[in-house]
């Protein structure tokens, strides 16, 4: 009977002797380069999902013309231009370099 009531003390004070359960911590939301849930983290991952979806031919305009300016500007000239001829006369215009008579007079005397 005596251990019974020594059990029966023990149980119901030793309550009073464990530790409050911790508060649960704030959420720490991670959204950078390795939250593979969010556009920056699918990037850096290579992957595709949600967030960024994997659209084939560039969208639904199709992929993009990556000489369209140059297109529309030679088409623009006199006698049109084709993209070629267009970038030849951007690189020659890019490359020419103008000479004074005075830089060409002072280039071939010697005093």
């Amino acid at each position: 009977m005596r251990v019974a009531v020594a059990l029966l003390a023990l149980t119901s004070s030793a309550s009073a002797f464990v530790a409050p359960a911790p508060a649960a911590a704030p959420l720490t939301v991670v959204a950078g380069r390795n939250d593979k849930r969010t556009r920056k983290g699918k990037i850096y991952a290579g992957s595709n999902g949600k967030s960024r979806p994997r659209v084939p031919g560039g969208g639904p305009k199709g992929p993009a013309d990556p000489y369209l300016t140059l297109r529309e500007w030679g088409a623009r000239q006199d006698p049109a231009m084709s993209v070629e001829e267009v970038v030849a006369a951007k690189v020659a215009e890019n490359t020419k370099q103008t000479l004074t008579l005075e830089e060409m007079m002072d280039s071939v005397t010697p005093f």
